[in-house]
């Protein structure tokens, strides 16, 4: 009598026939996953006989989280236009007293540094709000979510595969 279980990798049924002991290798015919065969009370296991390559791919999956979350920091923390505040308030200051021939008084100083802030403020809202920096921050966060998945999912495999040893 053969029985089917699945296979880790690729969740395609593998047939076991009933040669394979406790502890056997066999292959997935889809994808060629190499499998150790556990039968406990009549039911057939499969977990993944080889997890030095789960072990890879999930500290390269942990260096990629580390990478996005530094590039997902970096945008979250950039002031992008936001800088250009600066710029307008230095601009009314030299309007002030370049054109208006205003000298250049405490009053002028602070209104320059009051408009460069709301402007500044204003123009990192419009940033986050609706341009390159909300998509960025969404796209980082996409592949941050994703990555972490997939790196849970791999610890599974590799846990399960560790316990059934």
């Amino acid at each position: 009598m053969q029985q089917k279980a699945r296979c880790v990798h690729c969740r395609t049924d593998v047939v076991v026939p009933e040669s394979y002991a406790d502890g056997d290798h066999i292959k997935c015919g889809a994808c060629g996953t190499q499998h150790r065969v556990f039968r406990t009370n009549g039911t057939v296991r499969l977990v993944i006989a080889d997890v030095a390559p789960l072990r890879e791919a999930l500290r390269d999956h942990e260096a990629r989280i580390g990478s996005l979350e530094r590039d997902l920091a970096r945008a979250r923390g950039s002031l992008g236009l936001g800088a250009n505040g600066l710029g307008a308030g230095v601009i009314y200051v030299l309007y002030k007293i370049g054109k208006e021939e205003l000298p250049l008084t405490r009053d002028v100083i602070v209104n320059g540094i009051v408009i460069g802030l709301l402007v500044g403020f204003v123009l990192e809202l419009c940033n986050y709000l609706f341009l390159a920096k909300r998509r960025t921050i969404n796209t980082l966060s996409g592949e941050l979510t994703v990555m972490r998945d997939e790196a849970k999912e791999l610890q599974r495999k590799i846990r399960e595969a560790a316990i059934r040893r």
